[in-house]
């Protein structure tokens, strides 16, 4: 009897009607903060299983807001309104589902400033760099760039917007593929090296990475790889 004494009153607890609450919604999810309380419900059939997950983010709603405003007042400039990031500890978490929400509760503790404002910078970099303004590009890529948890995928920004001839040894000189953590700045580097017929690098990296352009050029690279002749072949060993 006493799990659900604990989940009533977790319910009881949480109100989502004040000022304070914070509410966001995607195509999957809709939900909603205050405090250390959230609350979210799916939008879609297929997001059902990844309720809980998407509570756990909700939780985070407050500290990346802050993260975000303070790291925009530090560089003077507009983030894109779609880009968030936390690095973040969720402890003493609990959860109750009632009816279509899922309702939890959990105390959030971020990660050192520097990390997440490191890791919100490189997220904003990419988004603002992929559009046709680019004006706050550089005060984003240089936070990302000299941080030691964001290098490499801002090193492989850099290479993207460089001129096509230049990527290859830019890349070569600067980044560690290893520590690469986005999607997009690993299928960025894997489609220069796929250019300049690195195929082993472009099969190992791409099967790191869960995105499209990853499995698109993991494919590509197998079958190159594959009909490589046996001269060729050998020189890969």
């Amino acid at each position: 009897m006493l799990a659900p004494i604990l989940a009533l009153s977790l319910v009881a607890s949480a109100t989502f009607d004040s000022e304070q609450t914070i509410e966001q919604q995607t195509a999957f999810f809709k939900s909603q903060t205050n405090g250390q309380y959230a609350r979210v419900m799916a939008l879609k059939s297929s997001a059902k299983n990844a309720l809980e997950q998407a509570c756990r983010n909700a939780l985070t709603l407050p500290q990346r807001s802050i993260i975000k405003n303070t790291l925009a007042k530090k560089l003077n400039i507009a983030l894109p309104e779609s880009v968030s990031f936390i690095d973040a500890e969720i402890t003493d978490y609990k959860q109750e589902k009632q009816q279509k929400w899922l309702t939890c509760t959990g105390v959030v503790t971020p990660a050192a400033q520097d990390i997440n404002e490191a890791g919100l910078a490189v997220r904003a970099a990419w988004q603002v760099g992929s559009q046709k303004d680019k004006a706050n590009l550089r005060p984003l890529l240089q936070v990302a760039l000299n941080h030691p948890t964001t290098m490499s995928d801002a090193v492989a920004l850099a290479a993207v917007l460089s001129p096509e001839g230049q990527r290859l040894s830019y890349l070569d000189k600067y980044l560690k593929a290893s520590e690469l953590k986005l999607d997009e700045a690993k299928a960025s580097v894997a489609q220069t090296w796929f250019v300049n017929e690195r195929y082993k690098q472009v099969i190992s990296l791409t099967q790191q990475c869960e995105s499209i352009d990853c499995k698109r050029l993991n494919l590509a690279a197998q079958t190159e790889f594959d009909n490589l002749s046996a001269d060729d072949l050998s020189s890969y060993f």
